[in-house]
């Protein structure tokens, strides 16, 4: 059975994670909600497996319970649900729709849920795929997200990118594609965002409602000028466009029932670079390693392929070597994978075999980077992190579900 006791035993004191809707940012509690992830996957492997004296089942069903029971707002307004903002908010609404997925195919959690929970489960679980349908398909590029304020863009880095992809393979898979297709479709905004109020589902209201013009943005498409900004959105603004979501959903050309193609678009980009340790970002400035654990300068697997693109990408200010930013992606990326996995949609083929030894490759060496420091480049300036920044973002929850679900490098002469 995947994932020691003492591991799961940590993940359990985790408190129950909760989000909250604030315009033009994004509110996270990213340890909380991978410790939720991890128990999810734990559970739809052995949900009779006691930890800490109770069963798994009995324990992830109490922990859902927070965000689908339909507690009251707190004093600012704020539920517990995902906002279903679209786009970045992906770092932690990939994970909630996986978690939900699990819950949904485990029969001792599922069936041990109330009616009502079940419901605000259908109801956030759509509501992320409309925030999908809008941010990342095939139909839609607005460059905004649907709190009508944060920018966005589908070509911006993968730790922007991929976690609503991946929401969009785990609607999917929770609901069948077709009848996923069929609700958007239908999608009335009045009568959806009336369900939700009724449900309590208040974070995802107040996102949907924040301006006035996603409401026909969602309904019936067509242009929007975002003011301008930075990047692609440039001084002077850029007009979005797209037809809403009330049609079929694709992201580059694969359907809601391709689940394995879906992930395989960003497990492609996501280690997507030969493993490199020193990279020129610009005239006499270096990436390096500091040598917390080691007098190593190199990685053990540089040259190999499958290095995180954030260690060799690009901002709008140059070059950019980031060991944080090359988590954010991995910490989605490694969540949709291991769900796969749980669930038995990894590909035991070509394609599985090759996205699983860049994996490795990816997660080794930045691991290996994060135990002696890394000296990195973001926005055009010195960076410097190491384990005590990605233990902060969730990663002794997060780094079990590759080290215990897939198999580690090839060793290195």
């Amino acid at each position: 059975m995947p994932f020691a006791d003492d591991l799961l035993a940590a993940a359990l004191r985790e408190e129950s994670p909760r989000w909250k809707f604030v315009p033009g940012t994004r509110y996270r509690e990213m340890p909380r909600t991978f410790a939720l992830q991890l128990l999810a996957l734990a559970t739809r492997s052995a949900p009779d497996r006691v930890v800490a004296g109770t069963s798994l089942a009995t324990a992830l069903v109490e922990k859902l319970h927070p965000w689908l029971g339909g507690l009251p707002p707190d004093a600012e307004g704020n539920t517990r649900e995902p906002e279903a903002q679209g786009g970045i908010g992906g770092w932690t609404h990939a994970a909630a729709a996986w978690i939900l997925v699990l819950a949904k195919e485990t029969p001792a959690v599922w069936s041990r849920l109330p009616d009502g929970h079940k419901h605000r489960a259908d109801l956030i679980m759509q509501a992320m795929a409309v925030a999908g349908h809008f941010t990342m398909s095939d139909a839609n590029n607005y460059h905004v997200l649907l709190d009508g304020t944060s920018l966005h863009h589908k070509s911006w880095n993968i730790n922007i990118a991929e976690g609503y992809v991946d929401v969009l393979a785990a609607a999917g898979r929770y609901f069948g594609a077709a009848e996923l297709n069929a609700f958007f479709a239908g999608f009335d905004f009045d009568g959806f965002v009336a369900a939700l109020e009724q449900a309590g589902l208040c974070n995802i209201v107040r996102c949907w409602t924040h301006r006035p013009f996603i409401r026909e943005l969602l309904m019936r498409g067509g242009p929007h000028q975002v003011p301008g900004g930075i990047g692609p959105v440039a001084a002077g603004g850029v007009t979005g466009h797209g037809s809403g979501v009330r049609g079929g959903c694709f992201f580059q050309g694969h359907g809601l029932d391709e689940t394995w193609a879906l992930y395989r678009t960003q497990a492609a980009r996501q280690f997507a670079k030969a493993v490199r340790t020193e990279i020129l970002v610009q005239a006499g400035e270096t990436t390096r390693l500091l040598q917390r654990a080691s007098q190593a300068t190199i990685s053990p697997w540089e040259g190999a392929m499958g290095m995180c693109t954030e260690f060799e990408g690009t901002d709008w200010y140059g070059v950019r070597s980031s060991l944080t930013y090359a988590f954010e992606g991995v910490m989605i990326n490694l969540g949709t994978a291991a769900s796969l996995r749980v669930l038995g949609l990894w590909r035991d083929d070509a394609s599985g075999r090759d996205i699983g030894e860049r994996m490795a490759i990816g997660v080794s060496d930045l691991l290996f980077k994060a135990r002696e420091g890394y000296r990195g480049w973001a926005h055009g300036q010195e960076t410097i992190a190491g384990l005590a920044e990605v233990r902060a973002r969730g990663s002794d929850y997060v780094l079990p579900m590759w080290s215990e679900l897939f198999p580690p490098p090839p060793a290195r002469d």
